[in-house]
């Protein structure tokens, strides 16, 4: 796609586009805003550099994806509840260090992700993202087929016993007060209310119709229709699949860099290589997606991770405005639209 309000440079064939020429804080073109947006569809991450983000700002980017999450249980700045404040001391590794998509264990999880780093360690504290539509294309067509047929459960409680998220949280919370104290009822109640939802293992993603390897080490449990120690086996064989430096780009955060992810498309890692120092950053997460899998959908080999002529057409802002019963009934009609070979019928008219 050609960009005519902004400048994008892709910073790996597969993955991750650095935006400028634009500011962010002054903006106000839905011209720009749509091309961002477009931009997103097609790198999977991108990014912004010397971006001091005015919280009206942040929440006026954040709005052109959808309805914001918010934070009011959480740290976030004040007034504005949609930014939520993360910060890690460095004392130790964060519960979330491995490659994951974020809060797959919703039924709908969130769509898009935007991130900005205020303070720094001396070094180190990077982010990866890896393009799971790209690690699906590179799979082998049987795997590609096995894979297509499954379900896959997600779940929060489990990740969180798994990694004893109880205790941990009740030792940050006594390292904070100086006292010994318990993980919040609230904490707990939040992890432990959390039912399993099932995701198909490929998805289609809403926007351009990629097809997407939608498993992820930290909230997929297992695969649904065959043995428990098969789905294990399957799914640690994935998780290092993905870790391919093909699938890649590595981000070097600078101060008021800003990151944006599509959550449905891509995984991320923080790397956790900056104890003792301190890191910090503000966080949005907006829009919102129902997994689901288009058999009809094409990969990437003959889209050129494109979205299709007909995709093209979709007015994505009234997209993300809609229910999401009629984003799946638009889904629906697309979908059967690109399962018509259309070579094949205008043959069949030039005979008639």
């Amino acid at each position: 796609m050609k960009f005519r309000h902004i400048q994008v440079d892709p910073m790996t064939p597969t993955i991750g586009g650095m935006i400028s020429g634009v500011d962010l804080n002054n903006t106000r073109s839905e011209d720009v805003y749509e091309e961002i947006k477009q931009a997103l569809w097609q790198y999977g991450v991108v990014f912004f550099r010397k971006q001091a983000l005015k919280p009206e700002a942040y929440i006026r980017l954040g709005q052109n994806f959808g309805e914001m999450e918010q934070h009011e249980f959480f740290p976030h700045i004040e007034g504005h509840p949609q930014i939520q404040l993360i910060a890690h001391q460095g004392t130790d590794a964060p519960e979330t260090d491995r490659w994951h998509t974020d809060v797959t264990f919703r039924k709908k999880p969130n769509m898009v992700s935007i991130l900005r780093i205020t303070d720094l360690p001396p070094s180190g504290g990077d982010t990866m993202w890896m393009h799971a539509g790209a690690a699906y294309d590179a799979l082998n067509p049987g795997m590609q087929q096995m894979l297509e047929g499954l379900q896959a459960d997600h779940d929060l409680p489990w990740h969180f016993r798994r990694i004893n998220a109880n205790e941990r949280l009740a030792q940050r919370a006594s390292a904070k007060s100086g006292m010994m104290v318990t993980a919040s009822a609230q904490e707990c109640k939040m992890i432990e209310n959390t039912p399993t939802v099932t995701h198909p293992a490929v998805i289609t993603h809403p926007y351009n119709g990629r097809k997407i390897l939608f498993v992820n080490s930290i909230w997929t449990k297992r695969l649904l229709g065959m043995h428990m120690d098969l789905s294990e086996a399957v799914l640690n064989m994935l998780y290092e699949w993905v870790k391919k430096p093909e699938f890649m780009v590595r981000f070097r955060w600078e101060k008021d860099s800003v990151a944006m992810w599509d959550n449905c498309a891509t995984q991320h890692y923080a790397v956790f290589d900056y104890a003792p120092h301190y890191r910090a950053g503000q966080r949005m997460t907006c829009g919102s997606f129902v997994p689901t899998y288009n058999p009809g959908a094409a990969s990437s080999a003959s889209t050129g991770g494109q979205p299709s002529v007909m995709r093209q057409l979709l007015d994505t802002t009234r997209m993300q405005a809609a229910s999401p019963r009629e984003q799946q009934a638009v889904e629906a009609i697309f979908s059967a639209l690109e399962s018509v070979d259309l070579n094949a019928v205008a043959n069949a008219a030039q005979r008639r």
